[in-house]
């Protein structure tokens, strides 16, 4: 928690902080915090009453539901088919052997593995790791 709003929310702390403040002063920083206060209040109702309004009318289309013999939960069912399909992996076209001698392939995508940069660097060629 900041030093401010250990501050505000303490009430000595508060009144140690506004000491040497002026009545007009603190009179004006009670009126902007007043303000403040309920604009918060009414941002506050007006998403209460948005909550209100978004759950009767779910209720609504619920009973409409009812009505024509669907089960709500039904729609739910619906959209199985929509799930996004993973692509197969791709398959390798490089083969290599480690650092420690054991044979790995490489698909050709992503960062070089070590041994075939190295060789590279050597003066072999990537067609010299094709499986």
């Amino acid at each position: 928690m900041s030093d401010f709003l250990k501050t505000f929310l303490n009430a000595r702390s508060l009144k140690a902080a506004t000491k040497e403040l002026s009545i007009e002063q603190l009179e004006e920083v009670a009126e902007k915090f007043n303000k403040i206060v309920g604009d918060r209040r009414a941002e506050h109702e007006a998403e209460r009453e948005a909550n209100a309004e978004k759950i009767r009318k779910l209720e609504e289309y619920k009973e409409m539901l009812k009505a024509d013999g669907i089960d709500p939960s039904e729609l739910l069912n619906l959209s199985g088919g929509m799930e996004t399909k993973k692509r197969q992996p791709r398959p390798a076209k490089y083969k290599f052997i480690d650092e420690d001698g054991n044979e790995k392939t490489w698909t050709g995508q992503g960062r070089k593995p070590s041994p075939i940069q190295k060789a590279l660097d050597e003066g072999k060629s990537l067609e010299d790791f094709l499986i």
